[in-house]
């Protein structure tokens, strides 16, 4: 409700559209082809092939264990986006890519904004409970304990995968990663050689990306660079006398830089971004950029060290507010085999925000200045009980200077019955801990700060199985059922104002989901996934709670998706998705039924042309409404087209 506040404040504040989005994206794109040299080598437009169902079982990931490991070993609910998955869905940006994740919510608000979450609490103001990162970097905002997606421009053809855990993963990935993470991996430099040129446009939008990359003659350094823009066209008014608009345009440079070192024992990484962007929606100007580091030394005996550090800032400027936060995070970890059983991975990390939040309405901070730190150690370890049988044992201790020391515990068996079939069971223990919004938000005697606010805690119990059932197949199934307490609540202090947040929700959460493939034949594949979900949360005895459960959530009972991917020659593919997400109850957007279409022609092996047809079933469609902030938006049917090369 606070947060909602300010952005209902600066509504009425809104001014004109973007300046030349469509000339800026020209210019850069044009600039970049005369920069570009001739002298590169020619590349195919898809450096990874079409992965089959074996080969996906064998993807190795590292979001559960922080080191390299099948994905038919992992002992947690983990899906992965994989690069062919993200090419054919068609999608332009990384909100719209995880929709490919059938263990999340991806609710659009409109144009820019989007609410995600896994295993429920998915709203503009509950989505604080996934942990985003892009190549080990964070994106989760320490200012209001959620993730600006419209900020995220991750060029989605240097994507190698995404891996989406559902579920906590405190351990490893510290405070905030309660209900999930979501750990995208960009490929290294070696696989962007050549140039490459991406050109869309359609009914909703116009894009462009461009790339080049070199490598040093003996393969032991390389280097990419990209540009990359969009314009958005405005969403639609979902109710009369709307007349606002939210068009979004935004653009994008980066590199990356990859080599060995110490006779290929040692490698390394430099990357970095800037970008900025601009949305109607609020006014809102977005700009920043990141650089980070990374250090990696295989030791003789098969362990390894690993060193990060980044760098990142970005800036908020809208109408009635300017944010800014830097970030400066290091960390270290080393993985260590223990003799034949023991597989051991430890670490710490110290990292250390400094915010400006300079409020121009009577909503804000009391100091527009604050700095917000925390350090962490952790240790997990895996114990090979048996042949089959393997016991994962981890904790984290981590203190924050809001919150002080937090203990993040993880138990996982994992059970291998035999090649094609996996029984795990989990339980751990995970925080969300305060941001500035819980702790320092007030307003003219309206809403006072809340210096006690603490963090909220889960502690969940998983069960799941992954597996091959029949031939051509791989199936992944888990239940879940999630302790809550301390929820964020909006109360009444002595029965009137002002209002203060407080710790005054608990309860439980329970569902299932799950996931499969099918090869029907060897040019044509079956996905499908489901997801169920009940919430039963209540105040504790004696509260209070003005914002009607806003903390809560606004999630639908069930989604499922069913997707069909046809290679109908060498050249030729066509695939179609049909998605349907339930009712939303507590803000009442209605179920839906929505289908997307993709016909692709690789041209030669440099040249492909897509079209794509998105939401095709209606006209316009709601998929999230906040009702404490904005007027709802509704998402509509489009076509569009693209060209891909490489030379």
């Amino acid at each position: 409700m606070p947060w909602a506040a300010l952005r209902r404040e600066s509504r009425c504040k809104r001014t004109g559209g973007a300046v030349g989005p469509a000339r800026r994206l020209g210019a850069l794109l044009t600039l970049s082809l005369v920069l570009t040299p001739h002298a590169a080598p020619a590349q195919t437009v898809e450096d990874l092939s079409t992965l089959s169902l074996e080969e996906l079982g064998t993807i190795r990931v590292t979001s559960i264990s922080k080191r390299p490991e099948p994905l038919s070993d992992a002992a947690a609910a983990v899906y992965v986006i994989t690069a062919e998955e993200i090419r054919r869905s068609g999608a332009t940006s990384l909100p719209e890519a995880l929709r490919l994740a059938p263990n999340l919510e991806v609710a659009r608000l409109n144009t820019a904004g989007y609410t995600i979450s896994a295993r429920g609490f998915n709203s503009p103001e509950a989505a604080n409970k996934l942990q985003v990162m892009v190549d080990g970097r964070s994106v989760y905002s320490p200012v209001a304990s959620t993730v600006f997606w419209e900020a995220i421009n991750v060029p989605l053809s240097e994507i190698e995968r995404i891996e989406v855990v559902s579920g906590p993963g405190g351990t490893l990935w510290g405070a905030n990663a309660v209900n999930g993470v979501v750990n995208v991996i960009t490929r290294p430099a070696a696989d962007s050689q050549g140039g490459f040129a991406e050109i869309g446009a359609g009914s909703g939008e116009r894009n462009g990306t461009l790339r080049y990359g070199v490598k040093a003659a003996d393969g032991g350094l390389a280097l990419r660079g990209y540009l990359t823009g969009f314009d958005r066209r405005s969403s639609f008014a979902a109710v009369r006398g709307d007349v606002t608009t939210d068009a979004f345009d935004g653009s994008q440079a980066g590199f990356r830089l990859d080599g060995t070192a110490a006779g290929g024992a040692a490698s390394y990484t430099m990357q970095g971004d800037l970008f900025h962007n601009h949305t109607e929606w609020l006014d809102t100007s977005l700009h920043g950029g990141n650089l980070l580091g990374r250090w990696t030394h295989r030791l003789g005996d098969g362990s390894s060290v690993q060193l990060q550090a980044y760098y990142d800032q970005q800036t908020r400027d809208y109408a009635v507010a300017t944010d800014r936060l830097e970030t400066v995070d290091v960390q270290a970890q080393h993985n260590v085999a223990l003799g034949s059983r023991h597989q051991l991975v430890w670490g710490a990390q110290y990292r250390v925000w400094q915010s400006a939040f300079r409020s121009r309405v009577s909503l804000g901070f009391p100091e527009d200045n604050a700095t917000i730190s925390l350090g962490s150690l952790f240790a997990q370890d895996e114990v090979t009980l048996a042949p089959k049988l393997k016991l994962t044992v981890g904790m984290k201790a981590e203190y924050n200077s809001y919150s002080g020391f937090d203990i993040l515990p993880n138990l996982r068996l994992a059970w291998r019955l035999s090649d094609d079939h996996m029984l795990w069971t989990a339980v751990s223990r995970s925080v969300r801990t305060p941001s500035r919004v819980d702790r320092e938000l007030s307003g003219a005697g309206v809403l006072a700060p809340s210096p006690d606010f603490q963090s909220e805690r889960l502690v969940a119990y998983e069960v799941g199985y992954r597996g091959r059932p029949v031939a051509n197949s791989r199936v992944a199934l888990s239940a879940f059922y999630n302790v809550y307490d301390d929820l964020r609540t909006t109360s009444l202090t002595s029965g009137g104002l002002p209002i203060m947040l407080r710790n005054d929700m608990e309860g439980n959460t329970y569902g299932v989901e799950g996931w499969g493939s099918y090869g029907l034949t060897g040019w044509w594949t079956l996905h499908a996934g489901a997801n169920w979900l009940h919430k039963n949360l209540r105040l504790k005895p004696g509260a209070n709670d003005l914002s009607n459960f806003q903390a809560a959530g606004q999630d639908p009972a069930y989604q499922l998706q069913l997707r069909s991917q046809m290679n109908l020659t060498p050249e030729v593919e066509f695939d179609a998705t049909l998605r349907r997400v339930g009712r939303v109850a507590v803000s009442k957007v209605p179920a839906y039924t929505e289908a997307d279409l993709h016909l692709g022609w690789h041209v030669t092996p440099a040249l492909e042309l897509s079209l794509f047809g998105q939401n095709l079933l209606h006209a316009r469609h709601l998929e999230a409404y906040d009702p404490s902030s904005t007027t709802p938006r509704a998402i509509g049917r489009s076509v569009y087209a693209r060209m891909r090369v490489g030379f």
